[in-house]
């Protein structure tokens, strides 16, 4: 019997020895193996669950290590955004300009300013700023921030209430010894009652050394309060306009302002611009100013556009004569027009008008422009539309009136002002060029063939004294023996 127990006591002690070799065998073979599995050992009362070993660096590979710090800065802000609109409008809109002829347009840009949103935001602001102090480029790195709040003694731990992810596109891995921050902004509602905050950041990277594979690093902590009071912020409170001209071929413009101007508020700005026809005959073209508005903040811009319609009449043709040359050169008068033609109801001849003295007649200070510039006309000249408008009204001046019209009055006036505009015809300076300015011509006309005459025609035995003043004394007669000083002058007045 003793010889039994002792059998079944040595069975049991093998077997107990088995259990405890096979179970040693699973643990060693899992933690030489590639799963990190646990261990569990079992079979008797109390047994117990045995954690995993932490995560070693594989042989061969070298982790890193990195340090973080953060700022944390409450707001409060009051924001308003604006929006801004533009015009902009040209007066005239519309130019007839003649070669070397200029003109004047004004121009207005508006500029208007209104609210588009308005609202009031709270919350944090800072930065979150890591370096790596290690000897490999960081992977996986990643930042988590949470706003946490205490409110004692109702709440007196460290609470969260909002987690956010904390972008880091802009640089996801840092070098060995570079650091770099990245900003983050956290707008909430304030929870009601409290004054305590504090910003948590949570910043991992996957190969730390001692945590390869497993996000691991610092977590910097910063306390903030919320302002008592919300500070204004305006967003495109001001804008900028600049103005862009397309001036065309053949003319010249030249603004008297180009800008930029600065709206701080709705507001307009004015400048005018000269346009010159430097070099257009017969042509209609386009002046186009642009404006654009770029607004202070968001950079948006609004354009706005005026057009003036340009238009260039037909280019004079031929040259004009002066009232002088017309005046002594009766045989150059071209077909149609004769010296002794009567002059409306003047009763005197045109050459005899020409050489009536006015003596402040208005009627013939007009009428030796107005023959002047019906010479040219019929000899080839073009007239500008100004200049026919004035000839036009001329003819019907004369049409009512006699001579012995004063300069002086409102008559007078109006003959003096049209005689202006006929005398910068004659002269050249109306855009049909004096006959001497031009590059291949004298001042006598073409006579029939092409041919031009060194001496008007008619004029070549014209004697330098005109007909009857040959032998004229140089003292009129019945003054011969007039005494230099007048009767009853040679002395003195008696008392």
């Amino acid at each position: 019997m003793r010889t039994s127990w002792m059998r079944l006591g040595m069975a049991l002690t093998m077997g107990f020895l088995l259990l405890i070799l096979l179970a040693f065998g699973t643990a060693w073979a899992a933690g030489s193996g590639s799963t990190s599995l646990a261990a569990v050992v079992s079979g008797w009362t109390g047994g117990r669950e045995i954690a995993p070993p932490r995560a070693e660096p594989q042989q061969g590979q070298a982790g890193t290590s990195i340090q973080a710090d953060k700022t944390a800065e409450g707001f409060w802000t009051h924001v308003i955004t604006y929006d801004w609109s533009l015009k902009k409008t040209v007066s005239p809109d519309a130019l007839t300009l003649a070669r070397g002829e200029s003109g004047e347009v004004a121009y207005t840009i508006t500029a208007t300013r209104q609210i588009a949103a308005e609202e009031e935001r709270t919350g944090v602001r800072g930065s979150i700023c890591v370096t790596n102090t290690g000897e490999v480029a960081t992977e996986g790195l990643a930042i988590t921030d949470v706003v946490e709040f205490k409110n004692p003694p109702v709440v007196t731990d460290w609470t969260p209430f909002l987690t956010v992810t904390v972008d880091v596109s802009e640089k996801p891995a840092l070098n060995p010894g570079e650091s770099h921050c990245y900003p983050y902004e956290i707008p909430f509602t304030p929870l009601a009652g409290v004054t305590q905050y504090r910003n948590h950041a949570i910043v991992t990277i996957l190969n730390h050394s001692g945590h390869l594979g497993e996000p691991f690093g610092p977590e910097p902590k910063e306390g903030f309060s919320l302002p008592e009071h919300p500070t204004l912020v305006e967003v495109d409170a001001s804008a900028t306009v600049t103005d862009e001209e397309h001036c065309p071929a053949n003319f010249i413009c030249v603004p008297s302002e180009t800008g930029p101007w600065t709206f701080h508020d709705s507001g307009f700005v004015s400048f005018h611009k000269t346009i010159t026809n430097e070099n257009a005959c017969e042509l209609t073209a386009e002046l186009h100013n642009i404006a654009t508005l770029t607004e202070s903040d968001t950079h948006e811009t609004r354009t706005a556009e005026a057009v003036v319609h340009l238009t260039a009449p037909p280019c004079p043709v031929g040259c004009v004569l002066t009232l002088g040359f017309w005046k002594t050169h009766p045989d150059a008068w071209p077909e149609g027009h004769h010296p002794n033609d009567l002059f409306f109801s003047s009763g005197k001849t045109w050459m005899e008008v020409l050489w009536t003295a006015p003596k402040g007649d208005a009627y013939y200070i007009l009428a030796h422009q107005y023959i002047a510039a019906a010479l040219n006309a019929a000899s080839g000249a073009s007239m500008p539309a100004e200049v026919q408008m004035a000839f036009d009204q001329a003819t019907a001046w004369f049409n009512t009136h006699n001579p012995g019209v004063p300069a002086a009055s409102p008559d007078g006036q109006t003959a003096i002002h049209l005689a202006e505009i006929l005398a910068a015809f004659n002269e050249g300076r109306m855009g049909v060029p004096h006959c001497e300015d031009v590059a291949a011509g004298p001042a006598s006309p073409m006579k029939k063939g092409g041919q031009r005459p060194e001496t008007p025609p008619g004029l070549e035995k014209r004697p330098a004294t005109p007909p009857g003043l040959e032998k004229r004394p140089e003292t009129p007669p019945g003054q011969e023996h007039r005494p230099s000083t007048p009767p009853g002058q040679g002395k003195g007045k008696g008392k």
